[in-house]
């Protein structure tokens, strides 16, 4: 089990999205790259997402050339991990920021939604932070 946010839960996303067929084809044609940050009390954690015809990656920290880059807090990408909000109603709640070339995630948007089953094992073995990563965030 790994801690949401943590070291070991990029690795596990890692670890995922290169065994998963579907994360490879996603960027058979042209790669895309997005990059995500989101906030935790002081600090960011920032890994991006790479889909490109030699298979899939997730990797901590930014990068080199992102598509698009996604911003939140904690507990709104805690709530998309789990399926309790949608992106949309995030993003309409002010509390999801995507900028960048948005048409290639419209471009691909069905096949990111098969993404879903390429993490759900990692879904489900993923904790919740420690409690004072969560009181940090109601402070924001």
């Amino acid at each position: 089990m790994a801690e949401f946010l943590s070291d070991a839960w990029i690795a596990a996303l890692d670890r995922a999205a290169r065994d998963a067929p579907a994360a490879r084809a996603l960027g058979a044609d042209r790669p895309l790259v997005i990059e995500q940050h989101i906030r935790r009390g002081d600090d960011e954690v920032v890994y991006s997402l790479r889909f490109a015809a030699d298979g899939a990656r997730v990797e901590k920290g930014a990068a080199s050339q992102p598509d698009v880059i996604v911003r939140t807090d904690a507990s709104t990408a805690l709530a998309l991990q789990r399926g309790t909000v949608s992106a949309q109603d995030a993003a309409s709640a002010g509390r999801l920021k995507v900028r960048g070339r948005i048409e290639r995630l419209r471009a691909v948007g069905e096949a990111l939604r098969t993404l879903d089953d390429v993490f759900r094992d990692v879904r489900a073995a993923t904790t919740d932070p420690a409690p004072t990563d969560r009181a940090d965030e109601r402070r924001h």
